[in-house]
Protein backbone atom coordinates (compact mmCIF):
# COMPACT_ATOMS: atom_id res chain seq x y z
CA UNK A 1 0.00 0.00 0.00
CA UNK A 2 2.77 2.45 0.56
CA UNK A 3 3.10 2.68 -3.33
CA UNK A 4 -0.55 3.15 -4.11
CA UNK A 5 -1.49 6.28 -5.33
CA UNK A 6 -2.85 9.12 -3.52
CA UNK A 7 -1.43 7.98 -0.33
CA UNK A 8 1.31 10.39 0.20
CA UNK A 9 1.55 10.33 3.93
CA UNK A 10 3.19 6.98 5.88
CA UNK A 11 0.70 7.21 8.73
CA UNK A 12 -2.48 6.46 6.43
CA UNK A 13 -1.11 2.58 5.53
CA UNK A 14 -2.72 1.44 9.25
CA UNK A 15 -5.97 0.53 9.86
CA UNK A 16 -7.58 2.72 12.04
CA UNK A 17 -5.54 5.85 10.77
CA UNK A 18 -7.07 8.90 9.35
CA UNK A 19 -7.35 8.53 5.29
CA UNK A 20 -7.24 4.44 5.87
CA UNK A 21 -10.45 3.89 3.92
CA UNK A 22 -9.34 6.41 1.17
CA UNK A 23 -6.29 4.19 0.60
CA UNK A 24 -8.32 1.10 0.38
CA UNK A 25 -10.04 2.50 -2.29
CA UNK A 26 -7.04 3.89 -3.56
CA UNK A 27 -5.54 0.76 -3.53
CA UNK A 28 -8.30 -1.38 -5.18
CA UNK A 29 -8.23 1.18 -8.29
CA UNK A 30 -4.72 0.73 -9.44
CA UNK A 31 -5.02 -2.93 -8.99
CA UNK A 32 -8.25 -2.69 -10.86
CA UNK A 33 -6.37 -0.64 -13.62
CA UNK A 34 -3.57 -3.70 -13.64
CA UNK A 35 -6.50 -6.25 -13.95
CA UNK A 36 -8.32 -4.62 -16.89
CA UNK A 37 -5.00 -4.42 -18.68
CA UNK A 38 -4.15 -7.96 -18.19
CA UNK A 39 -7.25 -9.69 -19.27
CA UNK A 40 -7.59 -7.30 -22.15
CA UNK A 41 -4.06 -8.90 -23.01
CA UNK A 42 -5.41 -12.22 -23.23
CA UNK A 43 -4.69 -13.57 -19.19
CA UNK A 44 -7.16 -15.96 -18.80
CA UNK A 45 -7.06 -15.39 -14.93
CA UNK A 46 -5.40 -12.45 -12.67
CA UNK A 47 -4.81 -14.04 -8.90
CA UNK A 48 -4.96 -11.14 -5.99
CA UNK A 49 -2.94 -11.86 -3.05
CA UNK A 50 -1.92 -9.50 0.07
CA UNK A 51 1.90 -8.78 1.41
CA UNK A 52 0.85 -5.61 3.33
CA UNK A 53 0.26 -5.89 6.97
CA UNK A 54 -2.02 -2.96 7.58
CA UNK A 55 -3.65 -4.26 10.56
CA UNK A 56 -6.80 -5.24 8.92
CA UNK A 57 -8.34 -8.69 9.50
CA UNK A 58 -9.44 -8.57 6.03
CA UNK A 59 -7.97 -8.03 2.49
CA UNK A 60 -7.14 -4.32 2.11
CA UNK A 61 -8.30 -4.28 -1.28
CA UNK A 62 -12.09 -3.89 -1.54
CA UNK A 63 -13.70 -7.57 -2.67
CA UNK A 64 -16.48 -5.92 -3.52
CA UNK A 65 -15.29 -4.66 -6.69
CA UNK A 66 -12.76 -7.39 -7.55
CA UNK A 67 -13.75 -7.72 -11.77
CA UNK A 68 -15.00 -10.82 -13.31
CA UNK A 69 -11.58 -12.70 -14.40
CA UNK A 70 -9.89 -12.09 -11.15
CA UNK A 71 -9.62 -13.79 -7.51
CA UNK A 72 -7.94 -12.82 -4.52
CA UNK A 73 -6.35 -15.89 -2.80
CA UNK A 74 -8.14 -16.35 0.42
CA UNK A 75 -7.12 -19.84 2.33
CA UNK A 76 -8.37 -21.59 5.50
CA UNK A 77 -4.34 -21.33 6.79
CA UNK A 78 -1.53 -18.74 7.44
CA UNK A 79 0.98 -18.80 4.40
CA UNK A 80 3.08 -16.24 3.12
CA UNK A 81 2.36 -14.36 -0.21
CA UNK A 82 5.69 -14.26 -1.72
CA UNK A 83 6.83 -18.03 -1.24
CA UNK A 84 3.44 -20.04 -0.83
CA UNK A 85 1.47 -18.98 -4.36
CA UNK A 86 3.44 -18.66 -7.34
CA UNK A 87 4.64 -21.46 -9.31
CA UNK A 88 5.14 -23.04 -13.08
CA UNK A 89 1.32 -22.90 -13.38
CA UNK A 90 1.30 -18.57 -13.82
CA UNK A 91 2.83 -17.07 -16.58
CA UNK A 92 3.86 -13.64 -14.86
CA UNK A 93 3.73 -11.38 -11.70
CA UNK A 94 2.78 -7.83 -11.18
CA UNK A 95 3.92 -6.31 -8.11
CA UNK A 96 1.38 -2.85 -7.64
CA UNK A 97 1.68 -0.48 -4.63
CA UNK A 98 5.56 -1.55 -3.94
CA UNK A 99 8.19 0.81 -2.09
CA UNK A 100 12.05 1.20 -2.14
CA UNK A 101 14.06 -0.71 0.27
CA UNK A 102 15.13 -0.32 3.30
CA UNK A 103 18.04 2.76 3.54
CA UNK A 104 16.33 4.35 0.75
CA UNK A 105 15.46 7.93 0.54
CA UNK A 106 11.89 6.76 -1.18
CA UNK A 107 8.34 7.07 0.68
CA UNK A 108 8.42 4.44 3.41
CA UNK A 109 11.31 2.69 2.56
CA UNK A 110 11.34 -0.85 4.03
CA UNK A 111 12.21 -4.59 3.51
CA UNK A 112 9.93 -6.67 5.14
CA UNK A 113 10.43 -4.28 8.49
CA UNK A 114 12.48 -0.80 8.23
CA UNK A 115 14.34 -1.77 11.18
CA UNK A 116 16.47 -4.25 8.91
CA UNK A 117 17.87 -4.51 5.71
CA UNK A 118 19.21 -7.81 3.62
CA UNK A 119 21.61 -7.78 0.93
CA UNK A 120 21.88 -11.22 -0.83
CA UNK A 121 25.48 -11.73 -2.94
CA UNK A 122 25.71 -7.81 -3.08
CA UNK A 123 22.32 -7.09 -3.94
CA UNK A 124 20.84 -4.66 -1.35
CA UNK A 125 17.02 -6.21 -1.68
CA UNK A 126 13.62 -4.30 -1.64
CA UNK A 127 10.36 -6.81 -1.64
CA UNK A 128 9.77 -5.96 -5.39
CA UNK A 129 13.40 -7.93 -5.54
CA UNK A 130 11.93 -10.49 -3.28
CA UNK A 131 9.26 -10.82 -5.37
CA UNK A 132 11.18 -11.18 -8.66
CA UNK A 133 13.56 -13.84 -6.87
CA UNK A 134 10.80 -16.00 -5.49
CA UNK A 135 9.03 -16.23 -8.99
CA UNK A 136 12.36 -16.71 -10.46
CA UNK A 137 12.57 -20.11 -8.87
CA UNK A 138 10.13 -20.99 -11.38
CA UNK A 139 11.21 -19.11 -14.37
CA UNK A 140 8.42 -16.39 -14.08
CA UNK A 141 8.97 -13.35 -14.91
CA UNK A 142 7.85 -9.80 -12.82
CA UNK A 143 6.43 -7.53 -15.96
CA UNK A 144 5.01 -4.65 -14.16
CA UNK A 145 5.84 -2.63 -10.75
CA UNK A 146 4.01 0.37 -9.54
CA UNK A 147 5.40 3.09 -6.94
CA UNK A 148 7.12 6.14 -6.36
CA UNK A 149 10.67 7.30 -8.23
CA UNK A 150 12.74 6.02 -5.90
CA UNK A 151 11.57 2.56 -6.70
CA UNK A 152 11.79 2.73 -10.29
CA UNK A 153 15.41 3.38 -10.08
CA UNK A 154 16.02 0.41 -8.38
CA UNK A 155 13.60 -1.51 -10.69
CA UNK A 156 15.44 -0.35 -13.19
CA UNK A 157 18.83 -1.21 -11.75
CA UNK A 158 17.91 -4.81 -11.22
CA UNK A 159 15.68 -5.70 -14.02
CA UNK A 160 15.54 -2.95 -16.96
CA UNK A 161 12.98 -5.06 -19.42
CA UNK A 162 10.82 -4.94 -16.31
CA UNK A 163 7.75 -1.99 -16.87
CA UNK A 164 7.74 0.09 -14.31
CA UNK A 165 4.89 2.83 -13.65
CA UNK A 166 5.59 5.95 -11.42
CA UNK A 167 2.30 6.76 -9.77
CA UNK A 168 4.26 9.65 -7.03
CA UNK A 169 7.56 11.34 -6.13
CA UNK A 170 8.87 10.86 -2.57
CA UNK A 171 9.59 14.20 -0.73
CA UNK A 172 10.68 12.32 1.84
CA UNK A 173 10.61 8.50 3.86
CA UNK A 174 7.25 10.39 5.09
CA UNK A 175 6.11 12.57 2.68
CA UNK A 176 4.79 12.20 -1.41
CA UNK A 177 3.13 13.53 -4.24
CA UNK A 178 0.91 11.42 -6.21
CA UNK A 179 -0.27 12.01 -9.78
CA UNK A 180 -3.44 12.79 -11.03
CA UNK A 181 -5.45 9.51 -10.17
CA UNK A 182 -7.13 9.47 -14.23
CA UNK A 183 -3.47 9.74 -15.58
CA UNK A 184 -2.24 6.90 -13.13
CA UNK A 185 -5.06 4.22 -13.92
CA UNK A 186 -4.91 4.85 -17.15
CA UNK A 187 -1.12 4.59 -17.52
CA UNK A 188 -1.24 1.06 -15.53
CA UNK A 189 -3.76 0.02 -17.52
CA UNK A 190 -1.72 0.50 -20.50
CA UNK A 191 1.39 -0.75 -18.86
CA UNK A 192 -0.41 -4.44 -17.87
CA UNK A 193 -1.46 -4.90 -21.14
CA UNK A 194 1.65 -4.13 -22.56
CA UNK A 195 3.88 -5.85 -20.29
CA UNK A 196 1.62 -9.11 -21.08
CA UNK A 197 2.14 -8.74 -24.71
CA UNK A 198 5.06 -8.43 -24.37
CA UNK A 199 6.16 -10.97 -21.99
CA UNK A 200 8.59 -12.96 -24.19
CA UNK A 201 10.75 -9.53 -23.12
CA UNK A 202 10.85 -10.01 -19.89
CA UNK A 203 13.57 -12.54 -18.54
CA UNK A 204 13.09 -13.89 -15.30
CA UNK A 205 15.19 -12.75 -12.20
CA UNK A 206 17.13 -15.46 -11.31
CA UNK A 207 20.25 -14.00 -9.88
CA UNK A 208 19.78 -15.52 -6.53
CA UNK A 209 18.44 -18.73 -8.11
CA UNK A 210 20.10 -22.19 -8.14
CA UNK A 211 23.02 -20.85 -6.03
CA UNK A 212 24.46 -20.69 -2.32
CA UNK A 213 23.90 -17.24 -1.12
CA UNK A 214 25.88 -14.43 1.19
CA UNK A 215 23.48 -12.90 3.06
CA UNK A 216 24.13 -9.96 5.14
CA UNK A 217 21.46 -8.72 7.57
CA UNK A 218 21.73 -5.25 8.40
CA UNK A 219 20.02 -3.07 11.52
CA UNK A 220 19.66 -0.05 12.80
CA UNK A 221 21.11 -0.85 15.95
CA UNK A 222 23.70 -2.79 18.00
CA UNK A 223 20.76 -4.40 20.41
CA UNK A 224 19.37 -5.61 17.37
CA UNK A 225 22.50 -7.24 16.10
CA UNK A 226 23.35 -8.79 19.20
CA UNK A 227 20.17 -10.75 19.25
CA UNK A 228 20.98 -11.82 15.26
CA UNK A 229 23.88 -13.03 15.95
CA UNK A 230 22.36 -15.38 18.11
CA UNK A 231 20.68 -17.03 15.32
CA UNK A 232 22.46 -20.70 14.73
CA UNK A 233 25.65 -20.33 11.94
CA UNK A 234 25.50 -16.42 11.69
CA UNK A 235 28.69 -14.45 12.69
CA UNK A 236 29.07 -10.78 13.34
CA UNK A 237 30.47 -8.38 10.30
CA UNK A 238 30.31 -5.26 12.55
CA UNK A 239 27.81 -4.23 15.36
CA UNK A 240 25.24 -3.24 12.75
CA UNK A 241 25.51 -6.09 10.77
CA UNK A 242 25.70 -10.08 10.83
CA UNK A 243 26.30 -12.55 8.10
CA UNK A 244 24.50 -15.58 7.63
CA UNK A 245 25.40 -18.69 4.62
CA UNK A 246 22.43 -20.08 3.07
CA UNK A 247 22.31 -23.06 0.28
CA UNK A 248 19.32 -21.11 -1.49
CA UNK A 249 17.51 -18.29 -1.95
CA UNK A 250 14.67 -19.65 0.66
CA UNK A 251 16.17 -20.44 3.09
CA UNK A 252 17.70 -16.82 3.08
CA UNK A 253 14.56 -15.52 2.72
CA UNK A 254 13.03 -17.53 5.97
CA UNK A 255 16.22 -16.62 7.96
CA UNK A 256 15.69 -12.70 7.19
CA UNK A 257 12.21 -12.81 7.88
CA UNK A 258 12.64 -14.60 11.11
CA UNK A 259 15.18 -12.52 12.25
CA UNK A 260 13.57 -9.02 11.27
CA UNK A 261 10.79 -10.00 13.26
CA UNK A 262 12.81 -11.66 16.27
CA UNK A 263 14.97 -8.47 16.29
CA UNK A 264 12.46 -6.19 16.33
CA UNK A 265 12.21 -7.40 20.21
CA UNK A 266 15.21 -4.79 20.86
CA UNK A 267 13.07 -1.75 19.42
CA UNK A 268 9.95 -2.92 22.02
CA UNK A 269 12.39 -3.41 24.97
CA UNK A 270 13.66 0.20 24.71
CA UNK A 271 10.00 0.80 24.79
CA UNK A 272 9.75 -0.61 27.92
CA UNK A 273 12.73 0.78 29.13
CA UNK A 274 12.36 4.31 27.94
CA UNK A 275 8.79 4.45 28.91
CA UNK A 276 9.23 5.23 32.95
CA UNK A 277 11.15 8.62 31.45
CA UNK A 278 8.33 10.01 29.48
CA UNK A 279 5.39 12.01 31.57
CA UNK A 280 3.00 9.77 32.42
CA UNK A 281 4.41 6.85 31.43
CA UNK A 282 4.87 4.43 33.83
CA UNK A 283 0.75 5.01 34.19
CA UNK A 284 0.78 3.18 30.74
CA UNK A 285 2.53 0.39 31.86
CA UNK A 286 0.99 -0.46 34.77
CA UNK A 287 -2.59 -0.29 32.46
CA UNK A 288 -0.61 -2.80 30.26
CA UNK A 289 0.05 -4.80 32.92
CA UNK A 290 -3.53 -5.15 34.11
CA UNK A 291 -4.51 -6.14 30.43
CA UNK A 292 -2.19 -8.75 30.61
CA UNK A 293 -3.63 -12.22 30.77
CA UNK A 294 -4.08 -12.94 34.09
CA UNK A 295 -1.36 -14.97 36.69
CA UNK A 296 -4.22 -17.54 36.47
CA UNK A 297 -4.16 -18.35 32.95
CA UNK A 298 -0.20 -18.35 32.16
CA UNK A 299 0.04 -21.78 32.48
CA UNK A 300 1.13 -24.91 30.49
CA UNK A 301 -1.94 -26.40 30.82
CA UNK A 302 -3.57 -26.69 27.50
CA UNK A 303 -7.47 -25.68 27.02
CA UNK A 304 -7.77 -26.91 23.52
CA UNK A 305 -5.98 -29.15 20.64
CA UNK A 306 -5.74 -26.13 18.28
CA UNK A 307 -4.78 -22.66 18.38
CA UNK A 308 -6.83 -19.80 16.76
CA UNK A 309 -4.55 -18.82 13.98
CA UNK A 310 -4.26 -14.99 13.06
CA UNK A 311 -6.82 -14.19 10.34
CA UNK A 312 -4.61 -11.97 8.85
CA UNK A 313 -2.26 -14.61 7.34
CA UNK A 314 -5.44 -16.37 5.57
CA UNK A 315 -5.07 -13.98 2.58
CA UNK A 316 -1.54 -13.62 3.09
CA UNK A 317 -0.55 -10.21 4.78
CA UNK A 318 2.94 -10.87 6.07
Amino acid sequence: MEGVTDVDASSTVLIGAEGFSAARESLTEDVNAAIRGLLKAGAHEVVLTDSHGSGNPEPDYLMGQLPPGARHEIRDHAYDPYIDVMDSSFSAVVAIGMHAGSGETGFAPHTVLPYSRWIANGHALNESMIVAASAGRYNVPLILVTGDDVLGREVQSFSPETSFVTVKTAVSISVAESRPRLDVTNDITLAAERALRQIDRVRPWTALVNTPLHNEFGYRTEQQTALAAIYPGARVLNNKAVVLETPTFLDGYLAYRALSSYTFLAHMRWIVETMPEVKGGNEVLSELAERFPPRSERTFTPSSDTIQLDALARHGSK
